[in-house]
């Protein structure tokens, strides 16, 4: 890519319209590392996404290797990100259950083009 198509690229070939690709993909490719580049977070996702609302110790035992610490801080980051729900479903005991928001929910395509993309390309496939 020339670095004039790095700050944004426009398509009007398909609609006859502007549309603006993407903008400043740099700022993009960080945000999106610093939500799903951490170790935990694309995992998490994938679980809700497949088995839909949680409770802890559930995802816990679906997140293969995860602490409880790392899960908990990892499910708060993905709060604050707008990506997980968080809610009380009863108070005696307590018992909360995770759920992807919209936002989250709309993270479907990445995850299933991840995991395509690393079951045709990945670390096994190099040796053949």
């Amino acid at each position: 890519m020339s670095s004039e198509s790095t700050a944004a690229s426009w398509d009007s070939s398909s609609t006859g319209t502007d549309t603006l690709l993407f903008t400043a993909p740099d700022e993009v490719f960080d945000a999106v590392q610093d939500t799903l580049g951490r170790k935990w977070h694309l995992r998490i996702v994938y679980q809700l996404l497949d088995k839909g609302p949680m409770g802890f110790s559930a995802l816990k035992s679906e997140v293969v290797g995860v602490s409880s610490k790392m899960l908990s801080e990892s499910l708060t980051r993905l709060e604050e990100d707008a990506l997980v729900d968080r809610e009380i479903v009863s108070d005696q005991p307590v018992r909360v259950e995770y759920s992807l928001t919209e936002r989250g929910r709309a993270l479907e395509p990445v995850v299933s083009a991840v995991i395509d993309w690393g079951s045709e390309y990945g670390p096994e496939r190099e040796s053949e």
